[in-house]
């Protein structure tokens, strides 16, 4: 009995001596360490280590909701059934004006609601040859009644009569911003080098431009606050209407390259393919006290005439797919801005003034080119329009400002226009502040556009263009409890001067049919309040 013990004892001590021979043997896989989100002071607050890289992240963002009301009228519109516009190969009727859509003020929306999600991605990294920076914006966007674009695809038609048609809501996402800078260069989708103030403080849009395009800039700083860019940026972002004035034409008649074939054809303008992109830059000097910007900027005008009377989808093709007049010519802007630090009113307060002139570029004046994005647009198809003149086209709906029209002289003649922006900020006090602001433009173009002459032999002429005149004025209040969060109130006035459009029948004749007058002067005023948090 003894020897079985002393037997097993043995065996377990070897077992256990075996054992610990082989555990010594065997691989032991530390934890990894824990690596904590580490703060990155290089670039200001609110950037961190991405995990595991050198590259600093901030995500920012923003979220709104809003409230608007405007006053109430009804509108017509005059140029074809769309009623976007005068004076694109519209042939003048004999009642005096063309058909379209008419709303009146029970269909119209004079209040609305409005939200924006807003996110931000900023990531920076160092390299020899300085930091490169990438920047996304992405906007996503809610607006019902009168914050819905009239181009919305959830409008709600009326049962009564064609055009009655109250607005539904409207929903998008864009891409606002996505660029990347790297050693002065700037490339992706960002602000145009050409602006300035760019509504900086003001709810509802000003005049003046307020253009996100795609671009490809670089920035050389020469010391001293002196700096230049120039850029090469999307001539799609500032793409504009053409007019037409050439209606009613003969059959047998030559117009360019188009033979006639059909009794009163008329032809409309429209943009062609762009050749050549937006030529921009600018010269700026920072200082202490503030800062002077002269930007400047050349722009493809490509534009052609087609006869109305065929498609370009016709099949196989004729010569209605082809312009019977096409136009290249270069037109550009002007711009010259200051910018004051009036601390020494109150600090932070600040002062902006702009101005400046077009010639075939009046996406360079029109304001906010995203505009079709985020509210009312009426309607309008290219970016450079930007908005309307008045947020319900009260009356008789004024056209979008073209860069040429098509007239009797067979060349598009160019449009030319100008316009001043001022804006000033004061703060009462560290967490109330308020600001003024307006904008003036005026827009003009030829004779022959402004008289409707289509030329080419025909009898029947087209409606003439409407050159606006349009000053906008607000203010605002904004309560600031914390950094970021905002609760303020707008208010903005509306006038409009424009010219009565040739071939519209009096006003006699317009009640005697159940219209509205034409009026040359319209005001509107609108309210907003909105509720703000960024971070």
């Amino acid at each position: 009995m003894k020897l079985i013990k002393s037997l097993l004892l043995g065996s377990t001590a070897s077992f256990s001596a075996v054992t610990c021979v082989y555990a010594a043997d065997l691989p032991v896989r530390k934890a990894a360490p824990i690596e904590y989100v580490r703060i990155c002071d290089a670039y200001g607050a609110g950037f961190f280590y991405i995990p595991g890289t050198d590259t600093c992240l901030k995500v920012g963002g923003l979220a709104y909701g809003e409230v608007r009301s405007l006053t109430n009228n009804y509108s017509i519109g005059t140029s074809n059934a769309g009623g976007t516009g005068y004076a694109n190969g519209v042939a003048r009727t004999a009642a005096g004006y063309t058909g379209g859509s008419f709303t009146n003020a029970k269909a119209r929306d004079t209040t609305g609601f409005s939200a924006l999600g807003r996110v931000e991605l900023d990531a920076r990294t160092q390299s020899g040859y300085g930091t490169v920076r990438t920047f996304i914006r992405i906007d996503a966007f809610y607006g019902s009644g009168a914050n819905a674009s009239t181009g919305s695809n959830f409008a709600i038609p009326n049962t009564y009569g064609n055009g009655q048609a109250t607005q539904g809501s409207r929903e998008t996402t864009i891409v606002n911003k996505a660029f990347i800078q790297f050693a002065g260069l700037t490339a992706g989708r960002a602000q145009s080098v050409f602006d300035f103030y760019a509504d900086a403080y003001n709810y509802a849009s000003l005049r003046g431009s307020n253009a996100t395009v795609e671009l490809l800039s670089y920035t050389y700083t020469f010391g001293g606050g002196f700096s230049s860019t120039l850029s090469v940026e999307d001539n799609n972002s500032r793409r504009t209407a053409i007019g037409s004035t050439v209606a009613g034409i003969p059959a047998g008649t030559l117009v360019g390259a188009t033979l006639v074939t059909a009794a009163g054809t008329s032809f409309q303008g429209n943009p062609q393919g762009n050749r050549l992109p937006e030529i921009v830059g600018n010269v700026r000097y920072d200082a202490p006290w503030g800062a002077v910007q002269v930007s400047g900027a050349i722009h493809q005008i490509d534009a052609a005439l087609y006869p109305l009377s065929t498609t370009a989808l016709t099949s196989p093709a004729t010569t209605g797919n082809f312009a019977a007049l096409s136009t290249n010519e270069i037109g550009g802007a002007v711009q010259l801005g200051i910018m004051y630090n009036a601390d020494i009113i109150s600090p932070g307060d600040k002062a902006w003034v702009q101005a400046a002139y077009e010639s075939g570029a009046y996406a360079y004046i029109a304001g906010n080119n995203l505009a079709s994005s985020y509210g009312p647009v009426n309607g309008n198809r290219y970016a450079g329009d930007a908005f309307t003149p008045m947020d319900n086209s009260v009356f008789w709906n004024t056209n979008p400002g073209y860069d040429c029209v098509f007239t009797s002289s067979g060349q598009c003649d160019r449009q030319w226009g100008w316009d001043v922006t001022a804006a000033y900020k004061h703060y009462w006090m560290p967490t109330l502040s308020s600001a003024i602001y307006g904008s003036h433009l005026e827009t003009f173009y030829s004779n022959a556009a402004y008289a409707g002459t289509s030329g080419f032999g025909s009898t029947t002429n087209s409606v003439g263009v409407v050159a606006p005149k349009e000053t906008r004025i607000g203010t605002n209040l904004v309560w600031t409890p914390i950094k970021g969060f905002d609760i303020g109130v707008e208010g903005m006035w509306i006038h409009l001067t424009q010219n009565t459009p040739a071939g519209l029948a009096t006003n006699a004749t317009l009640a005697t049919t159940g219209l509205p007058s034409f009026k040359n002067t319209q005001d509107e005023g609108e309210f907003r309040a909105r509720v703000q948090r960024a971070f």
